[in-house]
């Protein structure tokens, strides 16, 4: 069976997301896949382009569109993984 791996949009945070803060069990996290993007890889770059683009002009957009902290996130960039179904 062969994997199929589709272009996917994620996000490198300014901060990170702290998980069990304070425990022994603490870790944090950066980077968080935000969609999948289906079309060609140029297609994706093309749409992560305009998300960077707005993140410097309208960042209010990103954050009502996707429903993230926009304030929070450094950067916009393509990656591929494995479908989830």
């Amino acid at each position: 069976m062969t994997t199929m791996l589709a272009n996917t949009i994620c996000y490198k945070q300014k901060e990170p997301t702290y998980y069990n803060k304070g425990t022994k069990w603490e870790k944090t996290c950066d980077t968080f896949l935000l969609c999948y993007v289906y079309g060609t890889d140029e297609q994706a770059q093309q749409r992560c382009d305009e998300m960077n683009e707005l993140l410097k002009t309208n960042p209010d957009k990103i954050t009502k569109e996707h429903r993230v902290d926009a304030s929070n996130i450094d950067y916009f960039f393509v990656n591929k993984q494995e479908e989830m179904y």
